[in-house]
């Protein structure tokens, strides 16, 4: 078959991508030098393989799935990973398409395997840099940058937000108590809690040890940033079951509004970890707003 001008199966074997042609079973009849070198492997440990063979073992790969839906007549893509001969895990962006005859039946399916190991490092690393590797949540670099953004349209949009800093009440005793991974786990609990009180606007944060922010957007006035924290209390505070036992637990917020109680990153930071000890000198369990809103300490049962 030419492909102007061109013999089609020479442009596949230069293809800088991984293609391979196999049986609806799974037996590779074909894969082009490319493909050999990604998984570097022979011509003859590649033909007559399955592909599943060369597919990892850590990839929940739903071939049976893939297959269903080429058997079709249609085409699937996804992210997949190999395992090349080194036992090095390849990433790939996999298209796969069925092949018919003149007759319009299905004889063979095509791969196509774009090698997407840099940017999955890239993600890795970008996971890395702005998220909490216990909770999953943003880490303080991303809050940074978050809070950044959020001052600079709530100024443009001339609203207000609310910033919350949150610290867990005795978790030193916790932690004695239970032990280091119970805390851990506490911690884990913790951050899916905060993150069912939230809007898809506002943004919770790990910023280390049993400390939390949270940034609140579109605020309008004081009563609606009292009304979202009073909520976030009732849901976090209560019991936690760590190791099989239940562990009542309660927190300590901080409360600052911008622009009211600071008009720069750090200050409103300031104000908030002010307030959050505030609320703890109060007698814990409870918030705290900053200064210079009013002085008050808004307690829970």
């Amino acid at each position: 078959m030419t492909w102007f001008g061109h013999d089609l199966s020479k442009v596949i074997e230069q293809m800088p991508i991984g293609v391979a042609v196999t049986l609806p079973h799974g037996a590779i009849e074909y894969a082009n030098p490319h493909l050999r070198r990604w998984l570097g492997l022979s011509v003859e440990r590649v033909l007559g393989a399955n592909l599943a063979q060369f597919r990892s073992g850590s990839d929940a790969f739903p071939e049976r799935i893939v297959r269903k839906t080429l058997l079709t007549g249609e085409s699937w893509q996804g992210e997949t990973e190999f395992k090349a001969g080194t036992d090095e895990i390849r990433h790939a962006l996999e298209l796969a398409c069925p092949l018919h005859d003149n007759s319009g039946h299905i004889t063979h399916f095509i791969h196509f395997l774009q090698d997407i190991g840099a940017l999955k490092l890239t993600q890795v690393l970008n996971k890395l840099a702005f998220y909490d590797n216990l909770t999953g949540l943003p880490n303080r670099n991303l809050f940074v940058e978050r809070l950044s953004r959020a001052m600079d349209a709530a100024q443009r949009n001339r609203v207000g937000l609310a910033l919350l800093y949150i610290d867990i009440d005795h978790f030193k005793r916790i932690n004695d108590a239970f032990g280091h991974d119970a805390g851990d786990e506490l911690l884990r609990q913790l951050a899916v809690r905060l993150q069912q009180c939230l809007r898809k606007t506002d943004t919770v944060a790990r910023l280390g040890g049993d400390e939390f922010v949270i940034i609140l957007e579109q605020i309008s006035d004081t009563s609606l940033a009292i009304g979202m924290v009073e909520n976030l209390i009732e849901t976090c505070c209560g019991d936690y079951e760590l190791r099989g036992r239940s562990q009542r637990v309660t927190l300590s917020i901080g409360v600052s509004l911008y622009p009211h109680d600071a008009k720069d990153m750090d200050a409103l930071l300031k104000c908030a970890d002010t307030a959050m000890y505030g609320a703890k000198a109060s007698g814990r369990n409870g918030f705290h707003l900053s200064e210079p809103a009013p002085k008050k300490q808004y307690g829970v049962a």
